[in-house]
């Protein structure tokens, strides 16, 4: 029987039970891919992490979700390198900011992991390149969309300046402009409906967001719901937000360069990213995103010889 160490960990959070749960296996050399699928499913969180060395990086993190391999995602790798700089990996004694690169099915992509007196306060990672992909004008896709939120039509808030539009910062997402927090906490989503538009696409979900938020220091809130992965909504999807905010730059949405984004509050797991946009209206540059993460719990894992 092989043992296997793993941890739990809530991220874009500083309190347990809030943000979103990931499981990390810091040391998974000699897990098979059919294994971490399994893992994956077993685990049946958003997304597991198995960190293995690296010829190109300090270390390389695979990501599942519960169906498939993701080649970026946010929040693991924000937790997995709040973990391992725990562990003492890119550690630091005093204050001020460890920068190390890691390899994902993506490439090779920094992380700045910032210290204060020792102790890990926040995890920042660049995003692959952002690009803006289709755009939905369609009513009768429009209307299939709210079908799949199980809104109105009239709760959509798409606008030719901020359109209905596939983006992307290594994972493509469906960003869905929607009125109010009051539309927000109305969706109740038809899985099979929601699924067929946005795979159309090539996407892995919609993230629906709005302007109004709960907090009056946010920008924006959001929903990201990916079914098709067995992942009815997530609390805190990093890639997303990073693509969000290339996105609300790009359109001139916003105008600030860094931005805080709400999620997970309509199911009771408040998570507060932080995503910083190098560039301007129609021209970004670089996005990162960062936040915090919690440990939560530790176990082993068996497999057979």
């Amino acid at each position: 029987m092989r043992e296997y160490e793993f941890y739990q960990l809530d991220v874009f959070t500083d309190n347990r039970f809030d943000g979103n749960p990931l499981a990390v296996f810091p040391e998974a050399s000699g897990i098979s891919e059919d294994d971490m699928q399994k893992i994956a499913a077993e685990m049946n969180l958003s997304e597991t992490v198995f960190v293995l060395a690296s010829e190109k990086a300090l270390k390389r993190l695979r990501i599942f979700t519960p169906k498939r391999e993701l080649p970026i995602a946010g929040h693991p790798v924000v937790g997995t390198w709040n973990l391992l700089a725990r562990l003492g990996i890119a550690s630091k004694t005093g204050s001020g900011v460890v920068r190390v690169e890691q390899e994902l099915n993506l490439g090779v992509l920094p992380v700045e992991i910032e210290f204060e007196n020792g102790n890990v306060t926040m995890v920042t990672m660049t995003q692959g390149g952002f690009s803006g992909g289709h755009t939905i004008s369609d009513s009768n896709e429009i209307s299939l969309i709210a079908k799949g939120l199980g809104l109105d039509p009239a709760d959509l808030a798409q606008t030719e300046e901020l359109p209905i539009q596939v983006v992307s910062t290594g994972i493509k997402a469906l960003d869905v402009p929607l009125t109010s927090l009051r539309s927000m906490k109305k969706i109740k989503i038809n899985p099979a409906v929601l699924s067929d538009i946005y795979l159309k696409y090539g996407a892995v979900g919609v993230y629906a967001f709005t302007f109004e938020t709960i907090e009056p220091g946010s920008d924006v809130h959001a929903r990201f719901f990916a079914p098709a992965d067995g992942i009815p909504e997530d609390p805190a999807t990093g890639s997303a937000a990073g693509s969000f905010a290339g996105y609300a730059v790009c359109h001139g949405a916003i105008n600030r360069n860094r931005i805080t984004i709400e999620q997970g509050d309509f199911m009771n797991r408040p998570s507060r990213i932080f995503a910083y946009v190098t560039g301007e209206k129609g021209d970004i540059q670089k996005v990162q995103i960062s936040g915090r993460s919690v440990i939560v719990a530790t176990g082993k894992f068996y497999l057979e010889q």
